[in-house]
């Protein structure tokens, strides 16, 4: 049978065509809203909760587990793969305050996530567009090499390790992925993307949900994820637990041990540790 809510193959040829497509419905505004409420009770009860959902955001807070098994997160990525079987290997939050210089620029996830296959959603908590530093993507691009990248120390970058490609972009194609509170877009981790500065008095916050199937291979050392849907047969990654507690020193344990595992990818060679260990 079919997933209910997965694509059809129009959005599929699309897809593969650009590397990304959106948007896709998830919550409804007013959804979103009340969601949007949990996670601004989360950050006053816990101030130290805002780094730590910048990684494995789902291991310390019981409705996070929930949200990464939305059946329409699921149903898109099964259809996708092809597959019952998915495992979420991470969700983090991506926030720009008000008026805000923070950037992401043009980067490749492929450089610093080794699993393949695997994919991720942008989930706007917010209206994102590009006057308040919502993602940009180069259509197509996915299909083209990895390109060399570099680290930066710039406090303004809101990336994982301040990266960005060195090598000449031709953006003449770039596009603003625009999506109102409740959508998602889902994009290629080959795909060359990045974001501007935040020019408007509201925030903008993006939350990201990364998939696999459970067949998928991490060329990183040894990692772990979530069974989300179906059964994992194959073991290639530990798998981790579901969370009980909102910020429980157990939750905060199971969400450590899963960052370092991560992070021995993601994070090798970098000149500083990931901001959800801090």
């Amino acid at each position: 049978m079919a997933p209910k809510y997965g694509l059809t193959k129009e959005q599929l040829a699309a897809y593969d065509r650009d590397g990304y497509l959106a948007p896709i419905p998830v919550y409804t505004e007013a959804e979103m809203a009340e969601i949007r409420g949990k996670l601004e009770e989360l950050q006053a009860r816990y101030p130290e909760a805002t780094k730590k959902i910048d990684l494995k955001a789902h291991l310390v807070c019981p409705w996070l587990d929930e949200m990464i098994r939305h059946p329409r997160f699921l149903d898109v990525v099964e259809s996708v793969f092809g597959t019952p079987d998915i495992l979420c290997w991470t969700s983090s939050f991506r926030f720009k305050k008000p008026n805000s210089p923070t950037y992401a620029g043009w980067h490749q996830d492929t450089m610093y996530i080794k699993i393949e296959p695997a994919v991720t959603f942008w989930l706007a908590f917010t209206p994102s567009s590009e006057a308040n530093g919502g993602m940009k993507v180069i259509p197509g691009s996915h299909k083209g090499p990895l390109l060399p990248h570099a680290d930066t120390q710039d406090k303004d970058s809101i990336l994982t390790r301040g990266q960005y490609i060195t090598s000449k972009v031709d953006d003449s194609k770039a596009i603003s992925v625009d999506l109102k509170a409740g959508e998602a877009a889902i994009f290629h981790h080959n795909l060359i993307h990045g974001s501007g500065p935040n020019f408007v008095d509201r925030w903008r916050i993006l939350f990201l949900p990364s998939y696999m199937p459970t067949s998928a291979v991490n060329k990183g050392p040894r990692d772990c994820a979530a069974v989300v849907r179906g059964k994992d047969i194959h073991h290639n990654f530990d798998p981790e637990p579901p969370c009980h507690g909102e910020m429980t020193p157990e939750a905060i344990e199971a969400h450590r041990v899963a960052v370092e595992y991560s992070a021995a990818t993601m994070y090798k060679d970098a000149q500083h540790k990931p901001v959800a260990l801090s």
